[in-house]
């Protein structure tokens, strides 16, 4: 499955409730795994107050629908990227 690179940080909004942020988590852990995905860890950045999540997803679809699902409660804002196993950029380049 395709893995993923997601940074999360809180909004305005986020940081009102920050003590709800396991809460929050496991939601978004549920999100994840209803749509076929899997977070494969999960991470919080101390100097950025940033969450550094590693997921795979079945497809694109599948975490688009997730990230839409996050960044409608107003609690985080979403940067996305997807990662590439160094084995498989190093075939891609080498071809």
């Amino acid at each position: 499955m395709p893995v993923y690179a997601s940074f999360l940080k809180f909004t305005a909004e986020g940081n009102k409730e920050i003590k709800k942020s396991r809460d929050r988590f496991e939601q978004g852990r549920k999100n994840v795994e209803k749509s076929g995905g899997k977070i494969i860890s999960a991470h919080y950045i101390v100097s950025r107050g940033e969450y550094l999540i590693i997921a795979e997803f079945p497809d694109e679809d599948a975490r688009v629908r997730t990230m839409v699902n996050t960044l409608q409660r107003g609690t985080v804002s979403y940067e996305v990227y997807k990662a590439l196993p160094v084995d498989q950029f190093f075939k891609i380049v080498e071809e």
